[in-house]
């Protein structure tokens, strides 16, 4: 049965310390699309403390597969359909295959889970990571058998050697393959797609059964020992500020220990977080009763003269306006002017409200000089550096865990909630 839990640095190199594990380093580019191989990260030449931890296949004596999963689960299985690809091309028996989820890290590449483009930026690349394991395990076998490695072929999780059909459990092979090179990423063979056991069937998600039956974990399911609880009333007006308030019938909620001021981000706001005031807690109920009776004096500042029905009146004329030429074929002016019929139409979208079935969330535990946070967000990476903004310290010293995503639609690609 697949199994998925959160892995950080440290504790999977105790457990390559610990059971004595052959893992696949290698160095992705945060903005590689095509060849993350480049350069290739030589194999170490043992298990252990010093290995890469730029991980995203390991396998263990027993034969368990690790593969981690480093986009944001938010229902739509790209924690399935992402390590699939490369388990596919590992010929690894899903049965077998644990999936670990990565922490925030510039060193998984690109992180951001959003626009749809997890499978079309790393799809080709997975299954090199893949083909590479593969590889290197038919390799391992071929030395132990003392044949050409091209009579040797991984499938379902075995190295078969194909002019005796004798084979190895992959497990059997992890000492072996550990000492190997690791093959040029471009240069393995990959799969011919006819042969594919995954990529392209019908796969249950490995998160689906805990989403149904109420066990899974998302941001705002996360808890710590003698957590607290807040919530922040912001002002309904972008960029407004507190002028005032008093929080002495906030304070006086059973279960309400303490009330504070965020300060108002200054213009641009980007991911950073917007002012107001927090009540905090012992439980969510009197957190957000305290809110309710916070009195607060704002000032609402320029914005507070927006209005709706204007700005669209201003979108209407600027998409009327003649714009800038980018590029130009034929004459479309004189296309229409001699047009039998011209149809024309406004299409107007008003803002929309992200409303995700959970909403935006975070929990932090500070101590020691380092931040870890857990949240619901779409990009680790971004909330990572926003909190570390925010709070002043070194981003080394911030760990960004990532729980399932109980819907996000690009709102939880920005972090501010986290900070």
């Amino acid at each position: 049965m697949n199994a998925i839990e959160n892995v950080s640095r440290r504790t999977f190199l105790k457990g390559v310390a610990a059971t004595g594990t052959f893992a696949l380093a290698l160095q992705l580019d945060p903005l590689a699309r095509v060849n993350p191989f480049a350069p290739v990260t030589p194999a170490p030449a043992a298990v252990g403390p010093t290995l890469n931890p730029n991980l995203f296949v390991s396998i263990d004596t027993t034969g368990a597969v690790t593969i981690i999963a480093h986009r944001s689960e938010m229902g739509q299985g790209v924690r399935t359909s992402v390590p699939m690809i490369l388990a596919d091309e590992l010929e690894a028996d899903w049965s077998r295959v644990k999936i670990e989820q990565a922490v925030g890290d510039k060193k998984y590449g690109n992180q951001y889970t959003d626009g749809s483009r997890s499978i079309r930026h790393n799809y080709h690349r997975m299954r090199q990571f893949g083909a590479v394991a593969r590889t290197m395990l038919e390799q391992a076998a071929a030395r132990k058998w003392g044949v050409y490695s091209a009579e040797c072929k991984g499938q379902n999780h075995r190295v078969v050697h194909v002019p005796t059909g004798r084979s190895f459990d992959y497990g059997e092979l992890v000492e072996t393959a550990a000492m190997l090179p690791v093959p040029d990423g471009m240069a393995v063979a990959l799969k011919d797609p006819k042969d594919f056991r995954y990529i392209g069937k019908p796969m249950t998600s490995v998160d689906f059964p805990d989403m149904v039956t109420g066990k899974a974990t998302y941001g705002i399911d996360v808890r710590l020992p003698g957590m607290k609880y807040a919530v922040v009333e912001h002002c309904p007006v972008t960029y407004g500020k507190v002028k005032s308030f008093d929080p002495s019938e906030a304070l006086k909620v059973p279960g309400v220990e303490k009330v504070v001021e965020i300060p108002q981000t200054q213009p641009p706001i980007v991911f950073n977080t917007l002012g107001g005031i927090a009540v905090v807690a012992n439980n969510t109920w009197s957190a957000d009763q305290g809110r309710k009776k916070l009195k607060i004096d704002w000032d609402y500042g320029p914005n507070v003269v927006y209005n709706s029905d204007s700005y669209r009146n201003d979108l209407e004329q600027a998409a009327r306006a003649d714009g800038k030429i980018v590029r130009e074929e034929g004459d479309v002016k004189a296309a229409l002017a001699s047009a039998d019929k011209v149809v024309e139409a406004t299409f107007y979208v008003p803002h929309f409200a992200h409303a995700t079935m959970e909403s935006p969330a975070a929990i932090a535990s500070v101590k020691d000089g380092k931040c870890e946070v857990w949240s619901s967000c779409q990009d680790p990476q971004a909330a990572r550096a926003t909190v570390a903004g925010a709070i002043g310290m070194d981003e080394a010293n911030v760990i960004s865990n990532v729980a399932l995503l109980g819907g996000a639609f690009g709102r939880k690609s920005k972090p501010d909630f986290a900070a």
